[in-house]
Order: structure tokens, then C-alpha cells, then sequence
């Protein structure tokens, strides 16, 4: 099946059954409220349009179409997703359509000379209105919308000569950052979804020149750059031809051999070497994330999910605020301090635009089973066969399998094992129950009925990572979650001088793990939306300033960062004491 169809196909069976109420809802929730009735600012009219107007009535309206067009694409992907109408999306969309100028764009006019940083912003937020154009087609096949987004793509194809210059590829591939040539090669996710529908090579043709001048450097804008791949990979979809397919790969590769993904699964904002203040960024964490759900898809190759997951459970949810937006968080040397930015101009709607490809990366089916792959809320459905999942693993480590239809014949699910995870415990309908071993997971075939639910309960394993870069430091890890200390719940590990602090850890056992226990009764805050007491644990450790008086302190998953104060500082790599 074609992957967009697919991934509409599963979007309409969540949309006609209620989504679940696991933490990825709740966090999905917490961002949509947030673009449709928070702020400041909010979201409204004025506010999204000013960049395809232009007015320039707040920051960032040269990159023109880039709020309005993000805007589009998040909100039509979750109405596909939950099944939900959104009239200010229609709304939205029919103004859009009535600013566009005579030449196809939007915003300012691009220079008659030589390329500038002006008008790469303005391609960069064309690009971004033009795959939103088409998600919200998706959604509402509007004549009008779709003539709109191709007279945009026409556009492009006209002024391509100019752009994919070589002398124009050299000069913005170097420190330009936001506006560097990724404002150019990120079209790509669009010409391909206009190909997709309209069939006109033109767009595809386009897309091919662009990805072979496709390229990694330093000090260049992560987002642009995987969101370019994200492009390919749909080119590669398109067309079939391997090499697109071993260019995305080639380059996933050499982020992770150039450093460039850190061990709590974050992108930089810019590639090494490092800003001053270096910071991640929410829109290239969310790329980051589709792209990992997206080579999995094509390659079913479990590193990319790994990545996804290491992804998703840590940076992803540690880079959304309590208000719902996404944006930047600065790090060092031990974890992450206190300067952090709201990106309501771009990370938020681009962390809203990723949920709904979380979701329908729960489950896969293939010929012969269906497969649970992330522990997930989620839906899937192979032939006869159609569950719900249902995940509590924050609060028990388990995720529910609710049977929603089935044909009454024998049919195969397959649960996958994480590496994370020592063994599955599976009950049925409150009986435990094996299943056989396969490949990095367990296997249950039997006749289902409506109405059976399956427990799967993780059984999660504490590690120890060693840091990539500095040997006398590790992080600690339980089940998929990084665990580090943050200020508000342990103000005490923060006094000075910190740097002296040192951990005590107990030996590891065969399989590599350690072994700490978890605090007696609930733990200060585990009832806090977004906290995941399953995972806290209790480590001892020498004050810097005074270690003869050892101390423990309540060790929590990043990701709950979601749920404290702006600007909390948190630490996750350690020192242990020899």
C-alpha cells in the first residue's frame, strides 16, 4: 500500500473510534489547545496571515508563508488524525488563497539580480506554504486550494534556473544558517505531494535536480537540512529509485558519525561546530523524529525506530513547554540550564504537525501478522484484524491491546521487545499467556475475539551510557527514558561547587544493568501531568561541598520537564565517585 494511503487509511479508523487518553494524547491535546485557544500570542487570523500578506506586524514575516503555511499543515494533520473540524483551518486556508500574487507566490517579490538572503527567507516560507496547501487538500480537496498550490509550484519550476545555479549552491552553503540553501532544497516535501496528485513530471523533475545538490556542511541549519530528507524519502516513495532511498540513509548516517546527535536524541539547532550558546531546536527534533518513523517504515530496519524512540521519549517531550509550545533549550556541559525560548513562530505548529505521524507509527502490518512497534497509543489493523492501544507505560510500564473487530479467524500479533525492556509479561483478558520468540519480539496467534484485551507489561531494564565525549561521565537510564535531577524537585543537588558532586552507583550484573531502587510511596509531584513514576529511582551521592554527609536524591525521565517551571536547569550526566 502506498504509504500516504496507508497512513490516511489508519487516520480514518482513529478518526471513527476515540483516541486513547495515554500520555501521547494528553501531550498531542496540550498542543492543539495551545495553537487554537492559547497564547500570548494567539493564533489568531491576523497573526498567521501576516507573513503571506505581507505585513510586517511581527518577526519573522520576510519568511513569507512559513507560519501560515505550518499552520495549515498541523491542524489538517490532526483533524485527519481525530476526525475533528477545525473552522478556523477553513477559514484560514480560504484567505490564503485570495493573497496570492500574480506570479504564483507569496509575499514580497524575489530580486531580478543576484540571489540574496531576502529571498531565501522568502523561499523558505513558500516551501513551508506550499506542503501546508497540500495537507490541508489532503483533508478538503478544494478545487480552489489545489489551483492555488499549483500555480505556487509553477513558481518554483520558473525560477529554478536562478536557484539551482551552481555559483548560487556555493554561495549559501556556508554560515548563513536560516538562510542558507536549505531555504531552496526544502521544497522537495511539496513538488513531491503536488506531483503525487496532479501527476505532472515537472514537479518530479524539479525535486530530482534539487536532491543532487542536496548536501550536509558544517554550521548549517539542521532543520532545513532533515527536513530536506524528509523530502527525498518521499521522492524515493514516488519514484522507487534506490538512490534516493541510500541518500537519505547515507546522510542519517553522517549526522550520527559527525556528532551531530546527541545522546539524549536532539539535534543542534545549527550542525557543529556548536553555536556560543548552543541549543536544540523543537522543528528539528520533530523532524528528526518523522524522518527516523519514516526509514523505518520504508526499511523496517530497527535502528531507525530505536532512534525514533530515543527520540520521541526524551528530547521530543523534554522540548515541549507546559503551555503546549515547542522551541529552544540551551545545554552544556552536564545537561540543560536555564535559557530556554518559546518558538511559537515555528516550533510549536511543527511539534503539532509531527503527533499524528507518532500515532500511526504504533503499529505496521505486514502479509502475514500485525505488528505493535512503539508502546504508543495508537490504532492498527491488518487483515481481519483491527486493535487499539492503549499505553500507561509511565504510570505501570504497560500498554493495553483492546481487540476492536475481528473475523474470527486465527490471525498473528507480533509485540516487539525494546532493547530497553529485560522481557514481556503478556496477560489475556487478566490470564497470563506466552507467545513464541521472534526476532526481537513475541508472537501470539490465536483466534480473537471483540472485546479481548492483552496486557503487555514492559519489563525495564537501568543502564548506564557512557558519554560520547567525556569518559568520567555517564547518564543513567530506565526503560526508554533518560533519567536526570532537575532544580525544582532537588534544588539541594545544585549547591556548590556541583562540579565536585559525585554519584554512587552499584555494580553492574551480567546483562550489563544496575540496579536501584525505587523511591517507597509515591514521589513528590508523581501525580503532576507528564511525570513518569514508573521510571523514578533513588541514587546516592557525595555532596560537592560536603561529602561526608551522603545524601539521595529522586532521579526523573527528562521528558518531565513538560511538566515544571520555565528555565529549570536539569543534569544528566554524572560523575561517579572511584
Amino acid at each position: 500500500m502506498n504509504p500516504v494511503i496507508g497512513a490516511l487509511f489508519i487516520a480514518s479508523l482513529l478518526a471513527q473510534s476515540s483516541l486513547s487518553a495515554g500520555e501521547l494524547t494528553r501531550r498531542m491535546d496540550l498542543t492543539l489547545d495551545r495553537v487554537l485557544h492559547g497564547g500570548p500570542p494567539a493564533y489568531s487570523d491576523a497573526l498567521v496571515l501576516a507573513d503571506a500578506v505581507p505585513e510586517h506586524v511581527r518577526r519573522f514575516t520576510e519568511f513569507s508563508g512559513d507560519v501560515s503555511g505550518r499552520y495549515l499543515g498541523a491542524l489538517a494533520a490532526v483533524s485527519q488524525l481525530n476526525g475533528k473540524k477545525f473552522p478556523e483551518l477553513d477559514r484560514v486556508a480560504e484567505k490564503i488563497v485570495k493573497l496570492q500574487k500574480e506570479d504564483g507566490h507569496f509575499g514580497d517579490p524575489f530580486s531580478t539580480g543576484d540571489i540574496t538572503k531576502g529571498d531565501m527567507a522568502l523561499m523558505w516560507g513558500n516551501g513551508r506554504l506550499l506542503i501546508g496547501l497540500l495537507e490541508y487538500y489532503r483533508l478538503n480537496p478544494s478545487p480552489g486550494v489545489l489551483e492555488c498550490a499549483r500555480r505556487l509550484g509553477d513558481c518554483f519550476v520558473s525560477l529554478a534556473p536562478r536557484f539551482n545555479d551552481p555559483a548560487t549552491v556555493k554561495q549559501f552553503s556556508g554560515e548563513q544558517v536560516a538562510m542558507g540553501y536549505i531555504c531552496w532544497t526544502q521544497i522537495i516535501e511539496g513538488l513531491v505531494e503536488l506531483n503525487r496528485i496532479t501527476h505532472d513530471e515537472k514537479y518530479l523533475t524539479l525535486s530530482k535536480d534539487i536532491a543532487e545538490n542536496t548536501h550536509r556542511h558544517p554550521h548549517q541549519h539542521s532543520h532545513g537540512f532533515v527536513s530536506t530528507l524528509r523530502g527525498i524519502l518521499d521522492l524515493y516513495r514516488a519514484t522507487q529509485a534506490k538512490k534516493y532511498l541510500k541518500k537519505v540513509e547515507a546522510e542519517w548516517e553522517g549526522i550520527l558519525a559527525s556528532g551531530n546527535l546527541l545522546p539524549q536524541g536532539a539535534l543542534p539547532e545549527v550542525f557543529k561546530p556548536l553555536l556560543p550558546s548552543p541549543h536544540d531546536e523543537g522543528c528539528s527534533e520533530a523532524d528528526w523524529l518523522r524522518l527516523n518513523l519514516g526509514l523505518w517504515t520504508e526499511t523496517r530496519n530497527p535502528r531507525y525506530l530505536e532512534n525514533a524512540e530515543l527520540t520521541l521519549f526524551n528530547e521530543f517531550f523534554l522540548n515541549q513547554f507546559d503551555t503546549g509550545d515547542f522551541g529552544h533549550h540551551t545545554f552544556d556541559s552536564t545537561g540543560y540550564n536555564a535559557d530556554c525560548t518559546r518558538a511559537w513562530w515555528c516550533c510549536t505548529l511543527h511539534g503539532l504537525r509531527a503527533f499524528p505521524e507518532i500515532f500511526n507509527s504504533a503499529f505496521h502490518s505486514d502479509p502475514e501478522r500485525l505488528c505493535y512497534d512503539l508502546p504508543v497509543d495508537g490504532l492498527g489493523k491488518t487483515d481481519g484484524l483491527v486493535m487499539r492501544a492503549d499505553s500507561s507505560l509511565a504510570q505501570d510500564a504497560t500498554a493495553t491491546l483492546t481487540v476492536d473487530s475481528t473475523d474470527g479467524e486465527e490471525r498473528t500479533l507480533r509485540l516487539r521487545q525494546p532493547g530497553w525492556a529485560s522481557a514481556l509479561e503478556i496477560s489475556l483478558n487478566s490470564r497470563p499467556i506466552t507467545g513464541s520468540s521472534s526476532d526481537g519480539g513475541v508472537e501470539i496467534r490465536r483466534r480473537w475475539k471483540s472485546g479481548d484485551k492483552l496486557a503487555v507489561r514492559y519489563v525495564l531494564r537501568t543502564r548506564v551510557q557512557p558519554h560520547p565525549d567525556d569518559a568520567g561521565k555517564f547518564a543513567i537510564l530506565r526503560g526508554p527514558w533518560i533519567l536526570g535531577v532537575d532544580a525544582q524537585n532537588a534544588p539541594e543537588f545544585f549547591d556548590e561547587p556541583r562540579e565536585n558532586t559525585r554519584v554512587l552507583l552499584p555494580e553492574r550484573d551480567a546483562s550489563g544493568d544496575i540496579h536501584l531502587a525505587q523511591p517507597a510511596g509515591k514521589t513528590k509531584s508523581s501525580e503532576v501531568p507528564f511525570t513518569v513514576p514508573v521510571a523514578h529511582l533513588a541514587l546516592d551521592y557525595l555532596p560537592g561541598g560536603y561529602p561526608l554527609q551522603p545524601q539521595t536524591v529522586i532521579l526523573r525521565p527528562i521528558g518531565e520537564h513538560t511538566s515544571l517551571a520555565d528555565g529549570t536547569p536539569w543534569i544528566f550526566w554524572f560523575k561517579p565517585h572511584k
